[in-house]
């Protein structure tokens, strides 16, 4: 059983429970938050950018013998600031936070 107790110190230790946990929950929110942007946030955003009905990710400028895929590269852009808004948000409400003495 020294071997169990010994395994329990070194997870409390190192908080690899809590990276571990860390990390699921990261990728679950990012998998939400893009399902967010391209089924919600996109589809409504649509009409005001074009009267058409193709997806939002085919969007491309043509500039030149160039095509930019400007609708892959926004939607990707407002993946971007959710996350980095959730994560200001998160960070902000830890640094505030302080333990009970």
């Amino acid at each position: 059983m020294a071997v169990l107790k010994d395994f329990k110190d070194f997870l409390k230790e190192y908080r690899i429970i809590g990276i571990s946990i860390g990390f699921i929950v990261a990728i679950a929110a990012s998998n939400f938050i893009q399902s967010f942007v391209n089924d919600v946030f996109l589809p409504i955003l649509r009409p005001l950018i074009s009267n058409t009905s193709i997806k939002w990710e085919e969007i491309i400028l043509p500039i030149g013998s160039i095509n930019i895929r400007l609708g892959s590269f926004l939607s990707t852009s407002f993946n971007l600031i959710i996350i980095l808004l959730v994560l200001y948000l998160f960070i902000a409400k830890i640094l505030k936070w302080k333990p009970k003495k």
